[in-house]
């Protein structure tokens, strides 16, 4: 039976959680090191800098390349991305780029990916029996993706710590609801969802596990101060937007998470050569991305032309993608921007720990949705402990939303790394429990004692 664990750490755990820690530090510091990315700043990475780079030099939130020969140039305030990551950056950006700058950048996101395994681990513990909880914590430590996105200028390596530090709020939760806790519970989402948008529809699955935990009224209640500690941090992002640029927000993220997502198997019309950007090569694709009506209207109009197709693409080949090995936008493999240098192409070890993760991975995804079926399907195999079943709804919930979200857009690869942690944790904890219930069977189809 899986078991909440005690508060108390003993030197055997120490022990073995230190040494996951020193693994994960080692590989991480390793590869911080030794990769070289060929062109770190372009396309996202590139807007990410320029935001944090303009906020601290000129005062506004514009994602602008400012040319050295041309300092004094305007620049326009936009609302593109939100401010979450450049905020981040914003601590580290005190000049115009250089590899040294990149490297300090990519040496604190190396840091801040240890602390993510550390704090995985005290999440886990929540969730998961000891062995299941070190297991766990090791394959956060060893993921290959969570390693190799600390070389690059994007969102992953911030977004999968926060996501971690709410499942750490979560677990405190889960025995002592507040309402403090929801304030701040609340807050950490919305600073997440600064980061990457795709969290701000989560806090209305949060009402339906408040509701089935706590019931109709303590739940509504929770999920109040839930939505105040939200509100209170998103709110001067939109009021920034309304008085600076006349509109909340803007759509252009939105559109092209949906019209990227449109193309089965990520090709225009099963053209090879379009494979990765269908989008480059429609020639509707301007008319699509007018806005957010025209690229409904031509999502709808392509269901009633090619149903068939575009329902086994919707339904099936998304989650699929959304959860498979190779980066589709990118360069394949663990690799959004190219590589020149990386210890998982020169070293023995580093290329056995990609070869083991990427042939576990398939069954370690099938394992987590196992367990995430588990969890609403069988609650009794949880236990009986109702601060256990909120904690392993709440992961497999999380799970399950990111899935069905990127089902809607694009189901691009690179969106599941920052949840590594948790298909890991759900995936040992399916494992548990089918070796618990085998143990079980054993047992009682033991003949008695004559």
């Amino acid at each position: 039976m899986i078991y909440l664990m005690s508060k108390r750490i003993g030197w055997r755990s120490l022990v073995l959680v230190g040494l996951v820690i020193i693994i994960a530090f080692y590989l991480r510091s390793e590869s911080w090191m030794e990769t070289s990315v060929v062109r770190p700043l372009q396309k996202d990475a590139a807007d990410y800098f320029y935001y944090a780079y303009n906020l601290r030099h000129d005062q506004t939130y514009s994602r602008k390349a400012v040319q050295p020969s041309d300092p004094k140039a305007q620049i326009a305030p936009d609302a593109i991305r939100p401010p979450g990551y450049p905020l981040f950056l914003l601590l580290l950006v005190d000049g115009p780029p250089s590899r040294q700058l990149i490297k300090k950048i990519q040496f604190w996101q190396m840091i801040l990916s240890t602390l993510t395994v550390v704090a995985a681990y005290f999440l886990f513990r929540c969730f998961l029996p000891p062995v299941s909880g070190y297991f766990s914590a090791l394959l956060v430590a060893l993921s290959p993706h969570l390693i190799v996105f600390n070389s690059y200028l994007l969102t992953e390596t911030l977004f999968c710590f926060m996501l971690v530090l709410i499942g750490l709020l979560i677990c405190r939760y889960a025995g002592y609801p507040s309402i403090w806790l929801s304030i701040l519970i609340g807050v950490v989402m919305a600073l997440t969802t600064l980061i990457r948008p795709s969290l701000q529809f989560f806090p209305v699955v949060m009402a339906f596990l408040l509701w089935l935990a706590y019931g109709r009224k303590t739940g509504i209640k929770l999920f109040a101060y839930i939505c105040l500690g939200f509100v209170l941090i998103m709110a001067p992002w939109y009021i920034r937007n309304l008085v600076t640029l006349n509109k909340a927000s803007d759509k252009s993220l939105m559109i092209n998470f949906l019209h990227h997502g449109m193309y089965p198997d990520f090709k225009y019309k099963q053209m090879e050569k379009s494979y990765r950007r269908p989008y480059q090569f429609d020639p509707r694709s301007e008319k699509i991305r007018t806005d957010l009506p025209s690229v409904t209207a031509e999502i709808i109009k392509r269901f009633r032309e090619e149903p068939g197709s575009l329902l086994k693409w919707y339904l099936l080949g998304k989650p699929v993608s959304f959860w498979s090995w190779d980066m589709v936008q990118g360069h394949g493999d663990m690799y959004v921007y190219y590589v020149s240098q990386t210890p998982f192409k020169s070293r023995t070890l580093f290329q056995w720990i990609q070869k083991l993760m990427e042939i576990f991975h398939g069954p370690l995804v099938l394992l987590s949705i196992l367990g995430s079926l588990i969890v609403w399907i069988a609650p009794r195999v949880v236990g009986g402990d109702p601060a256990h079943l909120f904690m392993a709804r709440y992961i497999s919930a999380l799970l399950i939303y990111f899935t069905a979200l990127h089902m809607v857009g694009a189901p691009f690869p690179r969106y599941s790394v920052p949840l590594r942690p948790f298909q890991y944790a759900m995936a040992l904890y399916a494992l548990q429990v089918i070796l618990t219930m085998k143990i079980t069977n054993a047992v009682s189809s033991k003949p008695g004692d004559s």
